[in-house]
């Protein structure tokens, strides 16, 4: 099952990192995996046409459009998976299915709270 979608980099989560001195900012996508599901693979993919507009990360847990403070609290601290720590062209994320509520971050960064109004063509696939 292969579907797609667009979302725009300013709908999810901004959080400020002290440690990097950046902001990260960007779009999300939850995802609910039963056992059914276990041991197939997710397979995100974003169609940047060669500009470097994000990166992915996997999150447990959901979020909620809303609380980030809880998100980030429930989620833990490492990402499951990852495509990098910046931008580039074309990411794509591979996981191995466990059952569960996660989060699908389109990551982008800023070193100020000004952050681009940018939509992602983006396809997830289960196999």
């Amino acid at each position: 099952m292969k579907n797609s979608f667009t979302a725009n980099t300013t709908d999810g989560p901004r959080l400020f990192s002290f440690r990097d001195g950046l902001y990260f900012y960007g779009a999300y996508h939850n995802l609910e995996f039963t056992e059914q599901d276990r041991g197939k693979t997710l397979t995100v993919s974003v169609d940047s046409h060669q500009l470097s507009l994000c990166w992915i990360e996997l999150w447990p847990a959901h979020y909620d459009g809303k609380d980030w403070v809880k998100w980030t609290t429930d989620r833990g601290q490492d990402a499951l998976a990852l495509t990098g720590h910046k931008p580039h062209p074309n990411p794509q994320l591979t996981w191995k299915i466990e059952p569960g509520k996660y989060s699908i971050y389109f990551v982008n960064s800023s070193p100020t709270d000004k952050i681009k109004h940018q939509i992602i063509a983006y396809q997830i696939e289960i196999k």
